[in-house]
């Protein structure tokens, strides 16, 4: 007490910051109590939730109705967006298998001379990956797919071109089904039972997917603009994926400091010449400072591979959801 008399105002201070501090402990308690409870119901009302998610719908002739209102809704939808990508992809056109080989070898002279005119090197056995039919007629079932084939392979090196690619240094395809040989049956189909049927995947047989591998030699720009027109329906009339895109720099190592020549300075611009005296007064801008620095890294380009999925549609798609379900399901 007699020291509390005798510092009266750090007593006052002392006082205000213990009340203080019991009134945060307060607060702070009372908050924590009001969070936990809050949790506590969020959990509960969550898992109420999920439970009643997961629970079986009331065999109820109602909820049979709205049921099948939204299957049917959703099969709508779904068949209306798979009308649309037939709609959007290019079409198949007749082709026999001498008219594609024509076409073929035509597309090669084009894009060979379009490609000098881009600046943009090709391989020197260049065929768009059909390099077995330059010297040989395919399958006349296989001359309209082909041909579509080509026209996907085509845009892409076009695009190539107008994204200011420096050189494709390979490009290869994966062959058609109708181009492959029929495969043996393994063992295990051959002691498949006679009457045994396998079931079909429906996505197989909606659309069909095709691999494009290409290496290429640009810049970071270029692979930019590349991969972005390469996304748009405007750039691009082929639906693709691009499934793989592997980077690495053209140069893996830095330059050496004796390889690295510094341009020799600029005239400063202090030396005096004769004018006339008609523009003695005429005021002239400075002379630009010499050269003190130069870029070493940043400039070298980039070695790209790209795995790009070609894919197309067939008719069965704008009719995938009116397909029943497969047994089993």
């Amino acid at each position: 007490m007699d020291w509390i008399r005798e510092n009266k105002p750090l007593a006052a201070i002392l006082g205000v910051i213990i009340v203080g501090s019991l009134a945060l402990g307060y607060l702070l308690f009372g908050a924590w109590s009001s969070y936990s409870e809050a949790k506590e119901n969020f959990l509960a009302q969550g898992a109420q939730v999920a439970a009643l998610k997961s629970a079986r719908l009331s065999p109820t002739e109602a909820n049979l109705q709205s049921k099948r209102a939204l299957v049917d809704e959703y099969a709508a939808n779904v068949n209306k967006l798979g009308g649309a990508l037939l709609i959007l992809q290019p079409p198949v056109v007749p082709t026999k298998d001498i008219e594609f080989q024509a076409k073929l070898k035509s597309k090669i002279a084009e894009v060979r001379k379009s490609a000098v005119a881009a600046k943009m090197s090709l391989p020197a056995e260049f065929a768009f990956g059909f390099d077995d039919y330059t010297s040989g007629l395919p399958k006349a079932e296989a001359a309209a797919e082909l041909s579509s084939y080509l026209d996907a392979m085509v845009e892409i090196v076009k695009l190539c071109m107008l994204c200011g690619v420096q050189s494709v240094d390979v490009l290869e395809r994966s062959k058609l089904p109708v181009e492959q040989a029929p495969t043996a049956p393994t063992p295990q189909q051959k002691n498949v039972h006679p009457g045994f049927k396998p079931q079909v995947s429906m996505v197989a047989s909606v659309s069909e997917k095709n691999q494009v591998s290409i290496i290429l030699t640009l810049d970071q720009g270029s692979l930019q603009l590349l991969i972005s027109r390469l996304a748009n329906p405007s750039d691009m009339p082929f639906f693709t994926s691009l499934r793989l895109l592997r980077i690495e720099n053209q140069m893996q190592e830095g330059p050496l400091r004796s390889a690295v020549s510094v341009p020799e300075s600029q005239a400063t611009g202090n030396e005096t010449a004769a004018v006339p005296a008609a523009s003695a007064n005429e005021i002239k801008p400075p002379a630009p400072a010499p050269v003190d620095s130069i870029p070493v890294i940043g400039r070298e380009f980039l070695k790209v591979r790209m795995e790009i999925d070609l894919l197309k549609f067939f008719d069965a798609a704008k009719g995938l959801a009116a397909q029943p379900p497969a047994p089993g399901r």
